[in-house]
């Protein structure tokens, strides 16, 4: 009988990709403020479609750069929020039902960075965790979302900015139409995933 350690020696040696894991991201950057919207009524669905005790899960590549992020905005006296990390791909369907937008909302059939753990919905908010002005809410919509929107007050623009220099000094790319959402260069040729959204323990 194999082990498990075994079993997988067994899988590489006959050329079978290597199982992608997600990491919980709160155990590398133990600072970082949860508020998965989906795991509440309080987002564009108006309905809670992730369970209770979801997690924020994400490759190691994009905890590592997470990390990297949020140790450049601890020293300007910030933290990072979540909104939304790994999703799973059934939400993805139901979201598409509700706004099949492309920019917006990906396509399901293909997938979203979101579904490959390479793509994270944030923001900023101070070290006591107070919240920080931004153009608008999580999930506006609307141009004023946009990054390169030049409308709201100055300190909203220079909060996205910050937001926007640390995210992109540590590697990863900007969605030109959402301030909050950042990717992982080449997400979209990694694979869709169905990984456990709570812990086992």
């Amino acid at each position: 009988m194999l082990s498990a350690t075994g079993l997988t020696l067994t899988l590489a040696l006959l050329g079978s990709a290597p199982k992608t894991e997600l990491v919980d991201a709160t155990t590398v950057i133990p600072d970082l403020v949860l508020d998965l919207r989906y795991a509440t009524k309080d987002n564009f669905l108006k309905r809670q479609v992730y369970p209770d005790g979801a997690r924020c899960l994400l490759l190691p590549d994009s905890v590592k750069r997470l990390a990297k992020a949020a140790d450049a905005l601890r020293a300007q006296g910030y933290r990072l929020k979540v909104y939304d990390c790994y999703r799973p791909r059934a939400v993805q369907y139901e979201m598409w039902k509700i706004l099949p937008k492309p920019g917006y909302v990906a396509n399901p059939r293909k997938g979203s960075n979101h579904n490959r753990g390479g793509a994270v919905d944030l923001t900023l908010v101070t070290k006591d965790g107070a919240e920080v002005e931004m153009p608008t809410a999580f999930d506006d919509f609307t141009p004023a979302a946009h990054h390169g929107y030049t409308g709201g007050t100055a300190a909203s623009r220079e909060h996205r900015e910050v937001l926007r220099k640390a995210m992109e000094g540590a590697g990863f790319q900007r969605n030109r139409m959402e301030w909050w959402h950042y990717d992982l260069p080449g997400a979209t040729k990694l694979p869709v995933l169905d990984v456990p959204f709570t812990s086992a323990e």
